[in-house]
Formats: structure tokens, sequence, C-alpha cells
């Protein structure tokens, strides 16, 4: 182990501790007290003796007044990156909410567009009907004013035979059948 780290180590009382040698010498890396309180803040069972030396060792640091600046950038560094992830978090669930607000209207749209297609088939359908009763209204007008027809017709035939005269019998369909003098006249040029 090089001499700064061991100085650093003999600061926080870590330099007899195999374990802490023993990391040192695995990794040969410079690692920062900070990187400790990374460790000791894995999810470990606090019963576990590593986790119960470091927390130890961690406290020791803390009360270092050296030390104590490097750990309160550590910890504002952790806050800022708690606040991150925090905002990281409640982002994507406002995306979650977001896609699922954007299905919910989608599947609305959806069943708008089927009542908008049913209401236009039942409109399509009331037309057809409404013309079907039209042409039969318009066919029983046909055959009626046909009746009409016949019946002013036979009448003036049946009054002809009779002998009454043309102007009686022109008087009799006008006020009976509510004509005009021309359709009158029309039915006498025949």
């Amino acid at each position: 182990m090089n001499e700064f780290l061991r100085k650093k180590w003999e600061m926080a009382g870590l330099a007899d501790d195999y374990i802490f040698n023993k990391v040192m010498l695995d990794y040969d890396v410079k690692m920062q007290v900070a990187d400790l309180h990374d460790i000791a803040q894995r999810k470990v069972e606090a019963t576990d003796p590593l986790v119960v030396k470091l927390k130890e060792r961690i406290a020791v640091v803390k009360r270092n007044r050296k030390w104590r600046p490097e750990y309160m950038r550590r910890s504002v560094y952790e806050m800022d990156q708690e606040m991150r992830e925090k905002k990281i978090r409640e982002g994507e669930r406002r995306i979650r909410d977001g896609k699922r607000e954007i299905l919910e209207g989608k599947r609305e749209l959806l069943e708008g567009k089927r009542e908008l297609q049913k209401s236009k088939h039942e409109i399509k359908e009331g037309q057809d009907r409404l013309k079907e009763k039209e042409q039969l209204i318009q066919e029983r007008e046909q055959k009626l004013h046909e009746n009409q027809q016949t019946i002013i017709k036979t009448s003036i035939e049946a009054m002809r035979a009779l002998n009454i005269d043309k102007t009686t019998i022109k008087k009799e369909i006008k006020e009976k059948f509510d004509l005009s003098d021309k359709e009158i006249k029309d039915y006498f040029a025949e």
C-alpha cells in the first residue's frame, strides 16, 4: 500500500485493520473515506461485522475536523444525487401517467368513433324509412287522384245519362270536388 494512502487510513483509524488493507491491496486504487460511506450504505444486515465496523469508522471520520469538509461535500453530492433520482422517478411516473391517459383517450376516441358510426347508420336507416314512407304517400296520393278522376268522370257520365244539363253538372262537380273552372273545362273537353 502506498504511503499516502496509509497516512489517510491512519488518520481515519483504519491502518491496522486487515479488511481495509485487503481491500486496498485487491483494488490498488486511491479510496476516499466517502467511498467507504458508499459501501456502508448498501442494504446489508446490520449484524454483519463488516457493516458494523464500517459504520463505527464512519462515525469516527464524521467527528474528524480535517475529514469533515470532504464528508460534507460527499453528503451534499449524495443529496443532489437523491434529488436527481427522485426527479427522474417523478418524471418516469408522469410519463407513465401520461401514456396511460393517452391510451385512455385513444380508447374513448375509438368508442366515440364507434358510437358515431352507429349513429350514422341509424340516421341512414331512418332516412331510408322516411323515403319509403314518402314514396308510399306519393303512391297513395296518386291513386287517390286517379280514383277521384274516375269518380268525377263516372259522375259526369251518369248525370249526362240522366239528361241533366251541362251547367248544372259543372256546378255540382265544382261544389262536391272543389275544382277550379279550368279543371272543370278539362273534364268537359274530353
